[in-house]
């Protein structure tokens, strides 16, 4: 009798122990940064299921490509999809029509070869707005999670234990100390598509810089973390020791970039700029947020200037109110590049 005692105590412990260990490894799944190592990846095309279009390894390729190089994209083979599809600015500004969901690894690696300057700018914000657009559409998804677990507590309800792992990690994610959901909910928020394009711009030289052609950095964020890949720039100090953080992705870096604003002190009042919007009904409108915006550059108010111009030249706050389409990409309809 004692044997089967300790028999059912120990299979109790090793159960026990399974689904601790279980607990911990979705939490850290849940909490893991997202990795920024670059690997300077070539320019491809990638559709709504991320499979990239261009051929990425022998096994994707043809017989006749087996000893072939897969190619970079280029301005060309962007612009043909682009017409393919018939994604137009003008119908996107107009409400005519909605941004295709047709997001890319990188920009083209030839796109400072345009001598057009209003065509490169109109190829900049078309490669922009889709991932813009997505990456505002996970947060929204991530603010209704944590809208609807809030509303539980309040009640008194019970909320399942991955639930409850997913909301310490996003807690923890955005630096918000204890239950505090006004705190989380003030971070956990969208940036505009006039504001991100503006300063993707700004930051970039309209996706011309040495930090974006070698390593996606759209918007020169500094690391002093040896662990992250990183580009000396050019003009850096000898008493100074940052890089310029590069990405496996324009989409990481943007990623980067909206969790910056969303959580680095600096960025305070804009957050709650952002806030009262949200709380009396207003749009969440880019021009204003970037009048808070002095500490992201050593220009100070003249960065603000800066943003504000390139806003209204290029009409970008029509933007703010754009979406992406409900509609996958048919295969019929995929550019062939």
């Amino acid at each position: 009798m004692a044997d089967m005692k300790e028999s059912k105590g120990f299979q109790w412990t090793v159960l026990t122990l399974m689904g601790f260990c279980l607990a911990l490894l979705i939490a850290l799944h849940i909490s893991a940064p997202t990795n920024t190592t670059s690997k300077a990846p070539k320019a491809v095309l990638k559709l709504p299921n991320e499979v990239a279009k261009l051929p990425a390894s022998k096994e994707n390729l043809k017989p006749a490509q087996m000893d072939k190089n897969p190619k970079l994209l280029s301005v060309n083979d962007l612009t043909t999809a682009f017409n393919k599809i018939g994604y137009h600015l003008k119908d996107v500004r107009e409400g005519e029509s909605s941004v295709p969901r047709l997001f890319l690894a990188s920009l083209p690696h030839d796109l400072a070869t345009l001598t057009q300057t209003e065509e490169r700018k109109a190829l900049f914000f078309k490669a922009l707005l889709p991932l813009i657009l997505k990456t505002n559409e996970e947060i929204l998804a991530e603010r209704a999670r944590i809208l609807r677990l809030r509303h539980r507590l309040n009640l008194g309800l019970d909320i399942i234990a991955q639930d409850q792992i997913w909301l310490k990690a996003t807690f923890d994610r955005y630096k918000v100390r204890g239950q505090k959901f006004d705190q989380l909910l003030q971070k956990v928020d969208i940036v505009p598509p006039s504001l991100a394009l503006a300063q993707a711009a700004e930051e970039s030289g309209w996706g011309t810089s040495r930090f974006v052609r070698e390593g996606n950095a759209l918007f020169g964020q500094w690391t002093f973390n040896q662990n992250d890949d990183g580009i000396v720039p050019a003009q850096r100090g000898d008493d100074q020791t940052h890089r310029i953080k590069a990405f496996d992705s324009i989409k990481d870096s943007l990623r980067a970039y909206v969790h910056n604003l969303n959580t680095h002190a600096a960025y305070k009042a804009l957050r709650a700029k952002r806030a009262f919007m949200r709380t009396t009904r207003q749009p969440i409108q880019g021009s204003l947020l970037a009048m808070a915006l002095d500490k992201y550059s050593e220009r100070g108010e003249q960065y603000i200037v800066s943003l504000k111009a390139i806003m209204d030249k290029n009409n970008l706050p029509l933007y703010d109110t754009v979406t992406l389409s409900d509609k996958m990409m048919l295969a019929s309809a995929e550019p062939s590049i």
